[in-house]
């Protein structure tokens, strides 16, 4: 089992104020490698597996962190860059980028002196919240082959969902300039390292949907009286914005940000666009961070006003 950078990985944790306990507590590293070693990972919930890149997506069991098994390719790269990673989030406490926690290798052999390698990173969920999650959007700027047909709240959406469904992030104009700033600042790193393929995962929960699925036992307190309580249930969460309606809380992160621009990428890139247009994915990186923050720029209604406080409401009569 290979542990790489721990220092710096811990410092990361530290930062964002994780504390070793906690963290331990979250993995537990033996069952975990165990788990790994023997193909069963019951302490983890397996949410996903992505025919494409064949990697493996594991909630831990108080889902607060994500195990993703990755290429060889991309432990690699994430091993090249991560001073500059490391920088990065440090300077950029409000980063949108994916926060890692961990990387690592686990190493044995399988049918007989054959060795086997597996590559994983411990990263944050941004979907640890009580709040459900009743929309998922995959956003990448490109729109070749970007839609999802199945309609499982489960599974993400994609760029021409969005558009097909007329989606529009409802922000103030303080929130919506927060958010592009903080962008920029990402897609910045991401040119100065030339990846690409990178994409905003946004989760959009209805505080409607969610007060409307509550009991009447949910209203009530124990001396039998009906509690005033919020559309959520919850108060304001870290990275959360609400909607300039309060219809809609968003959560967003930007994630597979493992590719680089490298020989390979730049064949598919001269093929595709030939045979496919400019709106395929693989693009050089400073066309792909350009084309990313105009389409998210395009996807948000902006109005006057102080960030949306989470609004207390009255339960209904009954």
């Amino acid at each position: 089992f290979y542990d790489y950078a721990p220092q710096v990985f811990h410092e990361i944790r530290k930062f964002f104020a994780i504390s070793s306990e906690d963290y331990l507590r979250s993995i537990g590293a033996q069952t975990l490698i165990t788990g790994l070693l023997g193909g069963n990972l019951n302490s983890f919930q397996e949410f996903m597996s992505s025919g494409k890149s064949g990697s493996f997506f594991y909630y831990t069991t108080d889902g607060r962190f994500i195990l993703k098994t990755i290429q060889r390719s991309e432990y690699s790269f994430l091993r090249k860059i991560l001073k500059e990673y490391y920088l990065h989030v440090t300077k950029n406490p409000r980063t949108m980028i994916v926060r890692f926690y961990g990387l690592h290798k686990l190493q044995f052999s399988s049918g007989g002196i054959r060795q086997k390698k597996i590559y994983f990173v411990i990263m944050s969920n941004v979907f640890s919240t009580r709040r459900e999650i009743h929309e998922r959007y995959d956003l990448k700027g490109s729109t070749y082959g970007r839609i999802t047909p199945e309609n499982d709240p489960t599974i993400a959406k994609k760029d021409l969902n969005m558009i097909q469904s007329n989606f529009f992030l409802k922000l103030t104009e303080s929130d919506s300039k927060d958010l592009q700033q903080r962008l920029k600042a990402d897609c910045a790193f991401f040119e100065a390292n030339r990846i690409i393929d990178y994409s905003l995962l946004l989760g959009v929960h209805y505080p409607e949907k969610a007060f409307a699925s509550k009991k009447m036992d949910d209203f009530m307190s124990e001396d039998g009286r009906i509690r005033e309580m919020s559309r959520s249930g919850e108060g304001i969460e870290e990275g959360m914005m609400i909607s300039t309606d309060q219809k809609a809380y968003y959560f967003m992160c930007v994630i597979d940000i493992l590719t680089v621009f490298s020989t390979k990428k730049k064949a598919e890139y001269i093929v595709k666009r030939i045979a496919q247009g400019a709106g395929i994915s693989a693009i050089p990186p400073q066309d792909y961070s350009q084309r990313f923050q105009s389409f998210i720029q395009s996807r948000i209604v902006a109005k006057p006003g102080s960030p949306v406080m989470s609004p207390l409401i009255e339960p209904p009569n009954l």
